[in-house]
Formats: C-alpha cells, structure tokens, sequence
C-alpha cells in the first residue's frame, strides 16, 4: 500500500509537471501572421491597455498570430514579441495585416471568393488622420517635409481614406479591381485619373497628393475598387464632403484649441457626441502612438447618399473596437 501511495503521487507529480511544460507551448502555437503597416503599441492587457516597458510593433515587421480576440472580424490580435517581457502582446487590427490559417479560428479571411467583389459592403470606416502626430511616426514620408503651421493639415484631421467593410471579411475586403494584392510602395500603383476640380479638393485634404506619395493610389485601389456604383471622382468627392463635414462640426476647433496639450481621451468622446449626435461616441475609435492621437476611425452605414448630413451617416453604423489611446492624449503641433 505504501508502494502504490508512493507510486500515485509520482505519477500526479508528472501529470502536473507535463501540463505546466505544455500550456506555454500551446500558447504560442501559431495560428497566422501579422504584417505591421505601422508601429504600434502591444499591450500585455488589450482591456487596460497595460504595457510594460512600452513595448511596440515595428512598420513593415511580421509577427506570429497565437490568438484572436473573437472569432470574426478580430480587432484584436495576440502576438509574439521575442524580445518583450512577457512576449505575448496584443495589437490592434488596425495596425495592419493578418493572414490567418484555415482553421486558425479568428475567421478574419472571410470568403476568399466574394472578399474581392464589389458592392458588397454592409458599412464603412472613415478614417481622419491628425498628420502632425501621423508624421511622428512617418518622418520619411513627403508630404512630412511641410513644417507651415498655417497649412490646413497642421489645423485639420486630413483624409487616410473611406473605406467598404463587410463583416464577414473582417480587415480583408479590398482590392476589388485588377490589383489584387497591395504595392510595396503607393506609387507602384497604376496612377489614377481624377479631373481638375476634384484634384484640388483632394489635394487639400489629402497632403500626400500634392507631395507626390501616392497614398491616393492605394486608397482606390484597395478600397474605392470595392465600391460599385461610384466613379473615381464621386467616391474621392464623397470621401472629401464627409472629412470636411467633421472639420467643420467644430472637431477641428476642438483640436486647435488643444495644439500642444494633453487631452482627456474622454472630453474628446464628449464633444464628439455633442456635435455629431449622442452615437457617435461608440461608434469612433481613436488610434494613439507614441501618446499621440495619430488617427480617427468613424463607423458609417452601407448606403453613402452623397450630400447626406454625417451624423445621419453614424447613427445606424456598427459600433467600434475599443481605442488605443490611454486616458489622455497630446495634441501634436505641425514640424515638431
């Protein structure tokens, strides 16, 4: 009896010891990559957004996917940082690409075979960088050689793109035209045709298309290709009216007024809602880096009417991840 005691003590002892050795290899069985289109901060907790030693993924780095946060249309992913305490850090989705496995179980491909078709969008993303903050993180760009502080994107939120989502793609509803795969480098792009006016209009929303990098290119061939019933000046005219509808709601004004300070996260929120309608405020994500507010994502419906008023545009629109930015946020002024 003392034998089999002794015996079965043994064997839960390597029970126990082989489940603590295995759990840690189970999670980081990889399950996909994520390709990084900017830097970005990985939190060790997404919910509180800790992250010690203020660790961030790279630009243009891959990172090894262990985990999703649902199983469509992730917004988080769970990565592998090699060099981090602890390693396993979860990203936005929003900081870039990710190609899952078959059978990953985040199910952000979707449909490979209606991801790339055309009018199928059941809503849309406008996202508004604050290009200051964005030119940070992107000082190579040329559009970021323009230091003026009167220019209108040291005073405005400028124009990243409008973007067709359908959920069951997740981040992966894109390039519905000939280009089926993104360019390396935006100019690499075949060039679009736009006519005078909406050029100009384009050009004053959008800094890269004066400055020559192209970030047009990629905007219409990724996503504008996914839109069906809009030409090439309808959708950028659309994509124009709407940034400027948020300009112009007195986000701007907001904005100037706090050039250089920090912000309370939610006195944004605040004035969000009070002057786009009380949705909006869950239906806006806020994309920090480096303790800056970089970038806006504002959910609107499937159905752009150009002309429609943007709040009508929020209020039916599918409610947003979760922000990236802390409690607070600096306002980063123009060249500096």
């Amino acid at each position: 009896m003392i034998s089999l005691r002794k015996s079965s003590v043994f064997e839960v002892f390597l029970i126990l010891l082989v489940i603590s050795y295995v759990h840690p290899a189970r999670a980081d069985k990889t399950i996909g990559v994520f390709s990084a289109q900017q830097s970005c901060p990985a939190y060790v907790s997404k919910n509180k957004l800790t992250n010690p030693g203020n660790t961030q993924i790279q630009a243009d780095k891959k990172y090894d996917i262990i985990e999703a946060n649902k199983p469509d249309q992730a917004s988080w992913y769970r990565v592998v940082l090699p060099a981090a305490n602890p390693r396993e850090r979860w990203i936005s989705a929003e900081c870039g690409q990710a190609q899952v496995m078959t059978g990953g179980g985040t199910g952000s491909g979707g449909d490979s075979n209606s991801c790339g078709v055309a009018g199928k969008a059941d809503s849309h993303v406008l996202a508004l960088s604050w290009q200051p903050a964005f030119c940070e993180t992107k000082p190579q760009k040329p559009e970021c050689k323009i230091t003026d502080p009167q220019v209108y994107q040291a005073k405005h939120f400028t124009l990243h793109g409008l973007w067709p989502n359908k959920k069951s793609c997740g981040t992966h509803y894109a390039f519905c035209g000939d280009v089926k795969a993104q360019k390396q480098n935006f100019c690499d792009y075949p060039e679009i045709k736009l006519n005078s006016t909406s050029q100009a209009l384009l050009a004053e929303v959008m800094p890269s298309v004066t400055a020559g990098s192209c970030l047009e290119r990629h905007e219409w061939h990724k996503h504008g290709t996914c839109q069906a019933a809009k030409s090439t000046e309808e959708f950028f005219d659309l994509s124009v009216d709407l940034a400027r509808q948020f300009n112009d709601s007195g986000m701007a004004y907001f904005m100037n007024r706090k050039i250089g300070q920090q912000v309370r996260t939610e006195d944004f929120l605040i004035r969000v809602a009070a002057v786009l309608g009380s949705t909006a405020r869950d239906r806006i994500k806020l994309n920090c880096d480096q303790g800056m507010l970089v970038e806006i994502q504002l959910s609107l419906i499937a159905d752009l009417t150009p002309g429609a008023d943007l709040e009508k545009l929020i209020v039916n629109a599918p409610v947003q991840s979760s922000s990236s930015c802390g409690e607070t946020f600096r306002v980063d002024p123009i060249g500096q």
